[in-house]
């Protein structure tokens, strides 16, 4: 199937975290993103991910948003997540009158002593009715639908993948919503933005995968719509056979070198971009990008 415009007024986004300079994994993210709102004629925002507020390196938002400009990203708005804490407590709050979280003690040596399947949790806490008040220092865990239920699986569809499913407790356990040390955890923050943004189609890298189900259950126990997914393939070191990251040291953007990391990130998505392209300008790439992006060349095979 080829890539066709999905929605009348597509909006998308890029949610780089300011804990490191970006980096050739995080260009392939950013470009698969943006090119698919643009080729709908849609909307794309940067939101930077600095909910973890004790991660941040600071004046690291501001490298990214310069790092991003250089390679001649155009955003409609950017978001800090950090400026939304607000919004994230009236979520936990809808969901905590809902019954739909439940209190957790468990230290992660406690997890790990317990059960053989770590870090995937027991479910130990769900039913002792623990007490703990949103503002206290505890955890709190969202239920997840028990196997014994109607529809023990999440299915939906991957805009690259196609069909996808995943199995509560096998894939996704009862999962963190807020942190024992107080702050949001990621895939609460993450499903509460892309609903009130307005967020039509999630681009980003197949780490992510596991993701999708439970930021998808979180949008539909508050009544929120749900933005459709796509997971592209990860740029993969040469040398060390590991996924380009922070984590793994890789090198920060080169903006000297924009044109021509530009055309190899539309090359690994299977975009078969001219080689003259290399030549041309930032302006010239990106037109060219724009109006020949095809979705569906995205290999869809790799992890």
């Amino acid at each position: 199937m080829k890539s066709k415009v999905l929605h009348k007024n597509a909006v998308g986004r890029f949610a780089p975290s300011p804990t490191g300079d970006l980096h050739l994994g995080s260009l392939v993210a950013a470009t698969a993103s943006y090119l698919n709102v643009k080729q709908q004629d849609g909307k794309w925002f940067v939101r930077i991910d600095d909910v973890d507020t004790a991660r941040v390196v600071s004046g690291c938002d501001t490298q990214i948003l310069k790092t991003l400009e250089a390679f001649g990203f155009e955003w409609d708005f950017v978001v800090y997540q950090s400026q939304r804490t607000e919004h994230y407590h009236q979520a936990l709050s809808q969901l905590h009158s809902n019954d739909a979280v439940y209190t957790c003690h468990c230290t992660r040596k406690q997890l790990r002593d317990r059960t053989p399947f770590f870090p995937l949790y027991d479910r130990h806490c769900r039913d002792l009715q623990l007490s703990c008040h949103l503002e206290q220092q505890c955890a709190l865990r969202l239920k997840t639908p028990l196997a014994s239920d109607a529809q023990p699986c999440w299915r939906w569809q991957d805009l690259i993948r196609g069909d996808q499913q995943t199995h509560w407790q096998r894939d996704v356990d009862d999962f963190i919503v807020k942190r024992s040390d107080g702050f949001i955890a990621y895939h609460l923050a993450c499903s509460v933005d892309d609903a009130d943004f307005g967020i039509t189609e999630v681009i980003r890298g197949a780490d992510l995968l596991s993701a999708t189900a439970p930021q998808q259950l979180i949008q539909a126990l508050l009544g929120k719509a749900s933005p459709t997914y796509g997971h592209h393939p990860l740029m993969i070191d040469r040398n060390s056979g590991v996924k380009l990251s922070k984590a793994s040291a890789a090198p920060a953007l080169n903006a000297a070198m924009a044109g021509s990391l530009l055309f190899e990130v539309l090359t690994f998505l299977g975009q078969n971009p001219p080689e003259e392209l290399v030549f041309e300008p930032m302006s010239t790439i990106w037109q060219w990008a724009i109006a020949h992006w095809q979705r569906d060349k995205i290999k869809k095979d790799e992890t």
